[in-house]
C-alpha cells in the first residue's frame, strides 16, 4: 500500500487558493485530457490497425506518451 503524503492536502488546488496562472494551467490540462479521450474513443471505435495494436496506441495516448495526431498516424500507417 502507498502511504498518504501528509502535505498533499496543503498542495492541493482548491477554489480558495488557486491563482489565475494555476487556473489557466488546469484548464489546459483538462482540454488536453478531453482531446486525448476523444481521440482514444475515435480510435477504438473506427481505427484502421488491428485491435491489439489499436489498444496499445490508445494506452500510450491516454498516458500522454504520444499526441492524438501521432496516435492517428500510427493507427493509419500501422506504426
Amino acid at each position: 500500500m502507498t502511504q498518504r503524503d501528509p502535505d498533499a492536502a496543503d498542495r492541493r488546488v482548491t477554489a480558495s487558493n488557486i491563482t489565475d496562472p494555476q487556473l489557466d494551467q488546469l484548464w489546459e490540462r483538462v482540454e488536453s485530457a478531453e482531446a486525448r479521450l476523444a481521440a482514444a474513443a475515435d480510435l477504438l471505435s473506427a481505427g484502421h490497425s488491428g485491435w491489439h495494436d489499436r489498444v496499445d496506441i490508445v494506452r500510450r495516448l491516454c498516458a500522454g506518451e504520444i499526441t492524438a495526431e501521432q496516435a492517428r498516424t500510427e493507427d493509419r500507417d500501422g506504426r
